[in-house]
């Protein structure tokens, strides 16, 4: 069902985005760190820059790897702390990340980014309060922690509160206007707003920002297929992607109340893959309820 998958993708969009620095001495948020009372070796630092660029491109095991020398070397250093915090966070591991966070709440130099990090994994937890306190924590603390404002966007998106949430995803553009995730996050709430062609600009800006942004492609579709553009929705869509994107699309035609069309799109995703046999066979079961329900439904 489209609900269980979008909230997936969201907050990897959220979570995962920008966890790293460019190098030694650089958070997740280009800014600065106060150096710890004593600096670190040459050597460690350098592992410590090749972890942050590697978490930065997506490679969280080999941002571990060398990780694992420089906390051998230096346990207590809140800046290899923290960015082994953020390659838990990145791998999928939040509760692991949110205690890790939260162990350098005393911690000066990384205190704001921590409450960040620690925002973004109690999200993931499902504890928006407290994902809450934590985010404003974060901004109150330092304002450019672009990461913070874009949770914060969605933690309002959950609560209906869109025009918040448009101020905060505003502010995460400003100060990172090439972060393809904040762009899809501001389309999605644009959708839920039903707002569909501002939401598809949203959702293009993101690809042509990052056209591996699996969400905001998907999302792109779900955006079609509100307005009835099922060709729209579904051009490009190919194997192992098709039978997604047909069962998400034909969720939405059912939602729409084009039934007809919607059975078709199940029946096409189980042809064409069987793992999404349980899925849309669920989909159609809803439908034919539906119509045993109401012969006519409305268009």
């Amino acid at each position: 069902m489209i609900w269980r998958w979008r909230f997936s993708w969201v907050w990897a969009a959220v979570i995962l985005a920008g966890c790293a620095g460019d190098g030694p001495g650089v958070n997740s948020d280009g800014a600065s760190l106060t150096p710890p009372t004593r600096a670190l070796a040459p050597s460690t630092a350098g592992d410590l820059a090749v972890a942050a660029r590697a978490l930065a491109a997506g490679r969280p095991g080999l941002a571990r790897s060398h990780l694992a020398r420089v906390l051998l070397a230096r346990p207590d250093d809140p800046r290899a702390r923290l960015v082994a915090a953020e390659v838990l966070l990145a791998q999928g591991a939040a509760r692991a990340a949110a205690s890790a966070f939260d162990a350098l709440a005393g911690a000066p130099e990384v205190a704001a980014r921590a409450d960040q990090g620690a925002g973004l994994a109690l999200i993931a937890l499902g504890d928006r309060p407290a994902a809450l306190r934590r985010l404003r924590q974060a901004v109150a603390a330092d304002a450019t922690l672009w990461r913070a404002w874009n949770g914060l966007g969605y933690y309002h998106d959950t609560q209906g509160a869109w025009g918040l949430a448009a101020d905060r995803y505003g502010r995460a553009l400003a100060l990172k206007p090439e972060a393809a995730v904040v762009h899809n996050n501001l389309g999605y709430s644009l959708l839920l707003q039903r707002r569909f062609a501002e939401a598809r600009l949203a959702f293009r800006r993101a690809l042509a920002l990052d056209g591996t942004l699996a969400a905001a492609r998907e999302n792109l579709r779900l955006a079609y297929a509100w307005q009835g553009r099922y060709g729209d929705a579904l051009a490009g869509a190919a194997r192992p992607d098709e039978a997604r994107a047909l069962n998400n699309v034909g969720f939405v035609a059912l939602m729409r109340g084009d039934l007809e069309r919607a059975s078709a799109f199940f029946l096409r995703a189980m042809e064409r893959d069987p793992r999404y046999n349980e899925a849309a066979s669920r989909n159609l079961a809803y439908l034919k309820g539906l119509r045993g329900a109401d012969p006519a439904p409305a268009p």
